[in-house]
């Protein structure tokens, strides 16, 4: 069983990666599709162009052959709503079995603070996007780094890991997959070993691999401009003895 998950999409925005999106769809092997939240960068569609309706259409098709499933993410719609558009399972938070240890995938906006704080203040939301989306790209390197030099960031940041991993604990689970905060991590916190990916607005978008014939989880860490075979792309191992972690790129 080989379990692909990845979040914060944005569809809508300019900065989307789905070149590198719909090529990972097509090339990676996989039996079950996570979408870990804001898929949507909101619900105005006429912002969507036709290469973000394609990466749908591909998610619309992989769900006549695998399984797929959506969790809600701030940006996105209702349940319903989601699940009438696509037609695939539509969650507020998901587990399975890894190696016979359970994983916890939710998109992490219910620990956020700021968020809910600021839900339904338009103009903040603008600036903000709920609260941590910066745009990792070249071209905005100010930005970037004001909103992560933010201590308001920072504090939220943490909390929502510290959050999702309590909720990990509490349900027993061994790994704890999260979204919304666009900060790429993976660090083993009690016994949790937390993933976070980051977004697809990013120069070097990401997904994490569960693969059953592996013996860890793994972050897939996509280049720039891929040039060469997407199997071939920078990869991130995760590699886990006893509660220590270690990390190459290979």
């Amino acid at each position: 069983m080989r379990t692909v998950i990845l979040g914060d999409v944005h569809l809508g925005s300019p900065l989307c990666r789905t070149a590198q999106l719909s090529a990972m769809l097509d090339e990676v092997h996989f039996d079950r599709l996570i979408l870990n939240g804001d898929i949507f960068d909101d619900l105005n569609f006429r912002r969507l162009k036709e290469r973000h309706w394609a990466v749908l259409d591909r998610i619309r098709k992989l769900a006549d052959k695998k399984e797929v499933v959506w969790i809600c993410g701030n940006h996105d719609g209702s349940q319903a709503a989601m699940r009438r558009l696509l037609g695939v399972e539509v969650v507020m938070d998901y587990s399975f079995k890894f190696k016979g240890e359970k994983v916890l995938v939710v998109h992490g906006h219910e620990f956020d603070k700021f968020h809910h704080a600021t839900r339904g203040l338009s103009k903040l939301r603008n600036v903000f996007y709920g609260f941590a989306l910066w745009f990792d790209v070249p071209r905005k390197t100010a930005i970037q780094w004001a909103q992560r030099s933010s201590a308001i960031f920072m504090r939220a940041a943490k909390r929502v890991k510290e959050k999702a991993v309590l909720k990990a604990k509490a349900k027993g689970a061994r790994y704890a997959v999260v979204g919304h905060t666009h900060h790429r991590e993976v660090d083993e916190v009690d016994g949790v070993l937390f993933l976070n990916p980051s977004s697809w607005l990013t120069s070097q978008p990401a997904y994490v691999l569960f693969d059953d014939s592996k013996p860890v989880p793994e972050m897939i860490v996509l280049g720039r401009k891929p040039r060469r075979p997407l199997g071939e792309s920078v990869k991130l191992r995760v590699k886990i003895t006893g509660r220590n972690v270690s990390r190459r790129i290979r």
